[in-house]
């Protein structure tokens, strides 16, 4: 419903000459790599050459050294050892990444995931208590325990020793546990602030063996090769909407070599009901394999999405997808209906664009929904949002924010509103009493105001370079793929193209929401897919003349390869 403003990453004069010649890259590659800040030297070398040699050690990690110290203990002396996780697409490939190097290692590891329905995110005294009764002695945690201090507790009380392994923000008070593993946590030597759950277990996984190799654990069995699990760690951080820069961005690339073809059954089965073929790329794991994997936890509980990526049988997998892909229609259909309702919310209450912060409320949404119906509504409305359903006697949600706002620091001026809270600056879930609801509203309305600017409420939409259409030809399109894996702080570059006349239009689908639009410009032609076309787009009509915003890849079709264009933005030239 914003309009979005243009923004062209501005360079330097004579920067991305200097890039192309420096790399060897051509100028498409090299204006986009200025665009984003590079200049010739290492840093550029390693972004398009990401290489697991130059991962930075796990022991830099605050807390890495005691945890792998206390995990190895547990391996070599047979103690029961239990893993605690999300139940999100992080938090379970962490589960099946802790589970299947424990047992590699010779240990006994058992899983233990949350329901989201039933117990909500983090651990919790009566999860850790189930545990201890079933003989845990160590347990540990991937994805989430930050914030668990009573749980904490808890386990002192009860003799088990907690190994907390987190990337979410640490509040004010951290818990009291064996170990504490959190990139975010001062005094450390880690270079990636921001890893996904599963990187950081990936580097306890890591860390752990490194200990017990030194204490000669695997001069009696194999080692493990960490390299295995990069597939998970491919999917849990892409899924997991984190910066895909330094080291995620070197975890995802090698974790893509495993998806090409994908070597785990479960995945192989997923990525068949999906219909991918390779190459996949990070965008596929984000846009079809992620929502797959999140629809289990989503709509019932997150064990099918684990059953499906420890399978060892195809057959096995293959009916494990199966029912994954049934949950996510599931989940389509429930996103839809809320966020319909939700929207018709905000703007019947008048609430856009006079709030600068939204809370909206259903009575029936689907509590599985509930972020990403926040994500839709604070793209669509470009507003901080939180959505929240009916939980027990209080209310349950989640927030989404927009560039400029750090979303904990303004829950941070609701807490004494808030049972609890947590997440990073983009995003975060919350619990609150239903009767402190009305107060919340207004409290965060006021917490977005103090943080933002009225410009920050104008949606922009940075473009890395304005061209031609025939400067997009084969060559220069396909060695944009140099630049993947494309994601969240490495977005698929956007180009400005302007004056372009549309020669056809055509609906792709039956809803008529998509569509294919053939544009010309100076002789060029090519095809632009517009997603979910808005209606204030009806003037891509032909003979329009029209400035688009786009990205540019190779598309191939009955064995035909061109150039198409993804609309992420149109306006009548001018």
């Amino acid at each position: 419903m914003s309009e979005r403003r243009w923004r062209i990453r501005r360079t330097e004069p004579g920067a991305w000459e200097e890039l192309s010649r420096a790399l060897g890259v051509s100028g498409l590659v090299a204006r986009v790599m200025a665009a984003r800040g590079f200049r010739p030297g290492a840093e550029a070398e390693a972004f398009l050459n990401p290489r697991l040699s130059s991962l930075p050690d796990p022991f830099g990690i605050p807390g890495m050294a005691e945890a792998a110290e206390r995990v190895a203990r547990a391996v070599e002396d047979g103690e029961a050892l239990w893993v605690y996780t999300d139940y999100d697409v992080d938090g379970v490939t962490s589960a099946a990444l802790l589970t299947e190097f424990l047992e590699a290692c010779g240990a006994t590891a058992r899983c233990r995931l949350p329901r989201r329905d039933r117990e909500g995110y983090g651990l919790k005294t009566e999860a850790l208590e189930e545990m201890a009764a079933a003989g845990a002695r160590v347990v540990v945690t991937a994805d989430c325990g930050i914030k668990a201090v009573e749980a904490a507790r808890r386990a002192r009380e009860l003799g088990v020793d907690l190994v907390v392994t987190d990337h979410h923000t640490p509040g004010e008070e951290l818990p009291e546990a064996a170990a504490v593993v959190n990139p975010r946590l001062p005094g450390g030597a880690y270079p990636e602030p921001a890893p996904a759950g599963v990187g950081v277990a990936w580097n306890l996984a890591a860390a752990v063996r490194s200990v017990l190799r030194r204490r000669g654990h695997f001069e009696r069995r194999p080692e493990p090769d960490l390299r295995a699990w990069l597939d998970l760690v491919a999917v849990g951080t892409v899924a997991d909407m984190v910066p895909l820069r330094g080291v995620n961005r070197v975890l995802v690339a090698a974790g893509l070599g495993l998806w090409n073809p994908p070597r785990r059954p479960g995945l192989r089965a997923l990525a068949e009901v999906a219909r991918l073929r390779p190459p996949l790329t990070a965008g596929n794991l984000g846009f079809h394999i992620g929502p797959r994997l999140n629809a289990a936890g989503r709509m019932e509980g997150p064990r099918a999405a684990l059953d499906l990526l420890r399978a060892g049988a195809q057959d096995q997998a293959l009916g494990c997808a199966r029912v994954l892909d049934g949950l996510n229609r599931q989940r389509q259909a429930e996103e839809r209906a809320a966020l319909a309702s939700a929207r018709e919310r905000v703007e019947r209450e008048g609430w856009w664009p006079g709030r600068w912060g939204l809370v909206v409320d259903g009575p029936d949404w689907h509590p599985g929904v509930v972020g990403l119906v926040a994500s839709r509504i604070a793209e669509a409305f470009h507003r901080p949002t939180v959505v929240l359903v009916p939980q027990g006697p209080g209310l349950k949600g989640s927030a989404r924010s927009v560039p400029g706002l750090h979303l904990v620091e303004a829950l941070e001026d609701c807490r004494d509103l808030l049972v609890r809270y947590g997440g990073h600056a983009a995003a975060a879930g919350l619990e609150l009493k239903a009767d402190a609801l009305p107060a919340f509203r207004e409290r965060f309305d006021e917490a977005v105001r103090r943080r933002l600017r009225e410009e920050d409420l104008v949606p922009v939409l940075d473009l890395d370079a304005e061209l031609r259409l025939g400067d997009l030809d084969g060559a220069t399109v396909g060695e944009l793929a140099r630049l993947e894996p494309f994601g969240v702080g490495n977005p698929r570059p956007i180009f400005g193209l302007r004056g372009l006349v549309v020669r056809s239009v055509r609906d792709l689908g039956g809803s008529g929401e998509h569509k294919a639009v053939v544009v010309e410009h100076e002789g060029v032609r090519a095809e632009a897919v517009a997603w979910r076309a808005p209606e204030a787009w009806g003037f891509l009509a032909p003979g329009a003349r029209v400035d688009l915003a786009a990205s540019a890849e190779l598309h191939t079709w009955n064995g035909r390869t061109s150039l198409r264009l993804t609309v992420k933005d149109a306006r009548p030239a001018g």
